[in-house]
């Protein structure tokens, strides 16, 4: 009996430790301008900051990979083009520099509300983001 309880431990730990975390790729489309750096946050459901990151701009299309806990998610976006770490805006308000949010979600007047940007990770997946 203890033999078969030891196998069953040796070949499920693998399984329950991919269970744990799922990688997320995130595909960013719409970068038009190879120079800057793009800035990224990661809430969870409740709005809390998670995980925030910069790249530098290598190519038209970047891809970005993250190591998760399943849970609901929402990602914000943008390009900061000549690297002063802040989303640039016009005297109106409204953003200069490209940005999105997951599910491609946008606002009205400023920002989409989280539960439009939010979005399911279950297992490893891809998502898409088009910033403009």
């Amino acid at each position: 009996m203890n033999r078969i309880l030891f196998l069953f431990i040796i070949f499920m730990v693998p399984f329950w430790s991919h269970a744990q975390n799922s990688n997320l790729q995130i595909k960013v489309e719409g970068i038009t301008e190879l120079s800057g750096k793009l800035m990224f946050k990661l809430s969870d459901e409740n709005g809390k900051e998670v995980y925030k990151s910069s790249h530098p701009v290598k190519e038209s299309v970047e891809i970005i990979s993250l190591k998760l806990k399943p849970g609901k998610y929402a990602l914000a976006i943008f390009h900061d083009a000549n690297n002063n770490d802040e989303l640039d805006k016009a005297f109106s308000g409204i953003p200069t520099e490209k940005y999105g949010f997951s599910n491609n979600a946008r606002g009205i007047f400023g920002p989409p509300d989280l539960v439009d940007q939010l979005f399911n990770l279950e297992q490893s997946k891809q998502i898409k983001v088009f910033i403009k």
